[in-house]
């Protein structure tokens, strides 16, 4: 079963996305953790956070999720900065919601995702659970390939419903 966020997102994809799947490459590892170095010079004590596909070194979509984790109250202390980092305020670049801000860029071939946000619990488990579980994480990559070229939509249905039955475990 999904949760309201969950069908709420899946209601706003385009039903003509497809997926794109691709092998790992220690390229974007590398990336993602310049990127983690990059926030960490400027805020030592933020927790930041390289998830997804590329920091578990599995086949993605070529897309890198860093979360840099505060309280909504005290993102105003970092926007300047990550501002620098990553652009300034337009409409390609940064959406501010109630409890993240994010900023979305290309670099060297990876969609780059980076979020300033209020800790994402959900997000951590999956993450941890799949990085602790080779079996799992096993079964994660097979289900992202299985969807190789077909619909995004279904793909990220399929995601959901992966999670939230290994968050059940």
């Amino acid at each position: 079963m999904l949760t309201k966020e969950e069908n709420d997102y899946l209601s706003k994809i385009d039903p003509n996305r497809k997926v794109s799947i691709h092998p790992f490459n220690s390229k974007g590892k590398k990336l993602g953790e310049a990127i983690v170095k990059q926030i960490k010079k400027s805020f030592s004590n933020l927790k930041v956070l390289f998830m997804g596909s590329v920091a578990l070194e599995i086949s993605g979509q070529k897309d890198i999720d860093i979360y840099a984790l505060a309280n909504m109250e005290d993102f105003d202390k970092y926007l300047p900065t990550f501002e620098k980092l990553f652009g300034e305020v337009n409409k390609q670049g940064r959406y501010v919601k109630k409890s993240f801000v994010e900023w979305k860029f290309n670099k060297d071939g990876y969609e780059i995702e980076v979020y300033l946000t209020e800790p994402p619990d959900r997000q951590i488990k999956v993450y941890e659970i799949l990085r602790s579980n080779n079996k799992l994480l096993k079964e994660y990559e097979d289900l992202k390939l299985s969807f190789d070229g077909k619909n995004y939509k279904d793909y990220q249905r399929a995601k959901y419903e992966f999670y939230n039955r290994i968050l059940k475990v």
